[in-house]
């Protein structure tokens, strides 16, 4: 997918995500994947019997999948709560995933802006401007970032 980003640098990716409605928000993460080499799937729907879930993204690489819930909150009161209960639904989201494939799953929550809180449950919450240095080290993290 070409999303026709006008970006240069993936600095600039912070203030374009700023500016745009949350479709977009999602589309510039799948493009931040794309250009690292994974085969994304953005908005994809499964169901596993009676249960029927949303991935805003699922990225595909050679060893492992990420599956991303993008959240382009701005702000608010009870947003770091908000957070925390992202991460634990994109646990059981991606708990039923890894039915799906033999490789392991990286729950991950992308969000618009730097937040009091970087993981929570091994669930790391990445803004979108560290999203590209995220993907390329993340396995040489500390901090036990969980896989599926």
């Amino acid at each position: 997918m070409d999303a026709g980003f006008p970006v240069d640098r993936m600095e600039d990716i912070a203030l374009l995500g700023r500016d745009m409605k949350w479709q977009w928000f999602e589309r510039l993460a799948a493009w931040v994947f794309e250009q690292n080499g994974f085969t994304v799937s953005a908005g994809a729907v499964r169901i596993f019997g009676r249960k029927r879930r949303q991935y805003d993204i699922i990225a595909e690489g050679s060893r492992f999948v990420f599956a991303a819930d993008c959240k382009r909150w701005k702000g608010g009161r009870y947003k770091t709560s908000q957070l925390r209960m992202a991460a634990e639904g994109q646990i059981e989201r991606c708990t039923l995933l890894k039915k799906g494939f033999d490789k392991e799953i990286i729950p991950l929550v992308v969000t618009l802006m730097h937040e009091d809180i970087v993981m929570h449950s091994g669930v790391p919450l990445v803004p979108i401007d560290m999203l590209n240095s995220f993907i390329n080290s993340w396995e040489q993290a500390e901090g036990g970032i969980m896989r599926i």
